[in-house]
Formats: C-alpha cells, structure tokens, sequence
C-alpha cells in the first residue's frame, strides 16, 4: 500500500514544483518586460521636455551645450538600465527552463523505474500498456510548460537590437510637457544632479563632440 501511495505521490509532487516554478518564471518574466516598457515611455517624456527645452533656448549657446551634454549622459543611464531589463529576462528564462529540465528529468527516472518494475513482473501485456498510458500525461503538462515559457520571451528575446520598434514608439508618442512633479522624478532617475560637472561631465561632454 505504501509503495503505490508513493508511485501516485511522487509524479503528483513533481508536477506541482513544476507548475509553481513555470508560474514564478512567467510572471517575473512579465514584470520585467512591463517595467522596460515604462522605463522606456519615462525616458521618452523626459526626452521630449528636454527637446522643447532645446527649441526654446537654443539662442543661447552655453544652455544650448549643457542640455546637449544633459542629453548624452542621460542616453547612457537609460541605455545601461534598458539593457539590463533584457539580461534579466535571458537570465530568468534560463533559471525556469533549467529547473523545468530539472524536474523533466525526475519525472524521466521515476517513469522508467515504474515501467521496469511492471515489466520485469508482467512483462509486455496489456498492464504493461496502460501504465505507458498512465504516464503520457504527465508529460503533456511538461510540453505545455516549455511551450508557454518559449511563447512569453521568443519575440522579446528575439528583438535585441532592433531598433524598428523603439523608434515606432518614439513617433506616435504624445511630445508634451510633464506636470512638475513628474518632472522632478524623471530628473532624478535619468539626469540626477551629482553628475553634473567633474568626470561625469566631461565624460558627457566628449561623447556629445
């Protein structure tokens, strides 16, 4: 009694680590891709005060050079964030498809043991057969996971340096000033005051030349 409470248990346990590792790798792989796709629209605000900015005291050449350098220095904050939304991702997909390997493999082991066992005792009849049947399914959830996690990331993993999209966005997004609070924070994560003068300006200023 012992040993068929194990057979039933021990696939049915598998399964369930394998539902629950497929559903934290596919929300965090959702989270991931919602928050760079706001760091991008943030940035696009941002990037759209700073050209009315141009337009409006562009007369004047040495505000004209500072938000010049203002704008190099903070493509590269946005750059180096935007870039590691995608590494985590690839990383994340990594981890979850690993572990589903993982528990792939166990199911594997325990199959095998259970068809050995009928067959060393029954040999290839009818139960024998049925048991085959009895463990198809469990790998049909298996498939099911692999696909939906290849389905998520296929086309974000996929568009790495494809710039069609981004500057799609940068088109049919609304150019107009933020309220002044939001302002403040845009300022803040992608052209914080530390960064002005010193290293970091000159920095700026030689990748704006």
């Amino acid at each position: 009694m012992l040993i068929k409470l194990l057979n039933e248990a021990i696939p049915l346990f598998l399964l369930i680590v394998l539902g629950f590792a497929l559903y934290q790798g596919l929300r965090k792989n959702q989270t991931l891709v919602a928050d760079r796709e706001g760091l991008l629209r943030r940035y696009l605000l941002f990037r759209g005060d700073k050209q009315v900015r141009l337009k409006i005291y562009g007369e004047d050449e040495q505000v004209y050079r500072d938000l010049l350098k203002n704008l190099s220095a903070s493509w590269k904050n946005f750059k180096k964030n935007y870039d590691e939304y995608f590494f985590s991702v690839a990383k994340n997909t990594k981890r979850t498809k690993h572990f589903l390997e993982i528990i792939t493999l166990g199911l594997l082991v325990n199959s095998g043991r259970l068809l050995v066992e009928e067959y060393y005792f029954f040999g290839i009849q009818a139960r024998f057969l049925c048991a085959v049947a009895k463990e198809l399914p469990s790998y049909v959830l298996v498939i099911v996971g692999f696909f939906l996690l290849k389905a998520q990331t296929h086309e974000f993993l996929s568009s790495k340096g494809n710039g069609a999209r981004v500057e799609r966005e940068i088109l049919f997004f609304p150019n107009h000033l933020s309220p002044e609070g939001e302002q403040k924070v845009l300022y803040d994560e992608f052209d914080p005051l530390e960064r002005a003068g010193g290293e970091d300006s000159k920095e700026a200023q030689d990748s704006s030349r």
